[in-house]
Formats: structure tokens, sequence, C-alpha cells
């Protein structure tokens, strides 16, 4: 039987296609003032530069929702128009906190399968990064109104 330390020397290069991600050395993770734990910049990050790519988890609205108030919940993106799948971001992706002034954003690949997050403005190193929860369409709305929302 092969260990799976085997499985990865053979399967680590760049070449064949079997890693979507690579591990991110210009984030890390720590206390927030914001809650909890939040992502922070290891390094100064520029405008339209990639943050992270983080593959998903990917499971339809009506499941994840069959309990309101479960944790998973909190963390999860919506990742189509049509509000019937949902994904739990892997990788450090559902740790970025919200703001509505952030300076972050994020989109799903549907081809891919990713989530991927992208600086919208200049991030300092040792700065929060944040993402607005509502997307970019959001003005005027609160978290608050879109947690307490029926269908959810």
């Amino acid at each position: 039987m092969r260990s799976i330390f085997s499985y990865y020397k053979s399967f680590k290069s760049d070449k064949n296609n079997l890693f979507v991600t690579k591990p991110n050395s210009t984030i890390y993770v720590a206390v927030s003032p914001i809650h909890g734990r939040g992502v922070f910049a290891q390094k100064a990050i520029k405008t339209g530069t990639i943050i992270e790519e983080c593959p998903i988890i990917k499971m339809k609205l009506q499941e994840m929702t069959v309990r309101k108030h479960m944790l998973l919940n909190y963390y999860a993106f919506m990742i189509d128009e049509e509000h019937e799948y949902t994904g739990i971001a892997l990788g450090y992706g559902s740790l970025y906190n919200h703001s509505e002034s952030c300076n972050a954003s994020y989109y799903y690949d549907k081809v891919k399968e990713l989530m991927i997050f992208e600086a919208i403005q200049p991030i300092g190193k040792n700065q929060e990064i944040t993402i607005n929860y509502l997307g970019p369409e959001s003005k005027g709305q609160t978290i608050e109104s879109w947690i307490n929302k029926p269908e959810l």
C-alpha cells in the first residue's frame, strides 16, 4: 500500500494540473479587531492583485439552509445568480471579515470552481483584508437585513 506522501511526491509538479492552487505566502490569519479571526497582508498588496484563489465545497442552498442558524451558514458564499448553490471557501476564503469600506473583492470562477479574492485598493503590510459580504451592488443594504431574509 502506497502512503499519501508517495502520491504527493509524484503529483507535486506544476506541469500536471492536479493542484489547482498553491499556498499563498502573502497573507496570514490573526486575531481581528473586527470580529474573531481575520486575514491580513504579510506584505503590501497592490490594487488588482489576486490575493487568494480558494477551492470551494459546493452544495445546494436548500441543503445549507435546512437549519437556519447552523454555524456554516455564516461562512458560505452564494456562487450563482439563481441562488441555487452556495459554497464554503477553503484556504482562508471563509475567514475574510466584512466591511462596507472593504479593500478587496471576490468573485466565483465557474470554470475552475474557485472563489477569487482580489485587492480593489492598496493594502498595507499587516493590514486586515476585508470584503463586502453583500457584493459590489449592495449600496444601502446592511448585513442585518441580509441575515434576516426569510428564505435563509
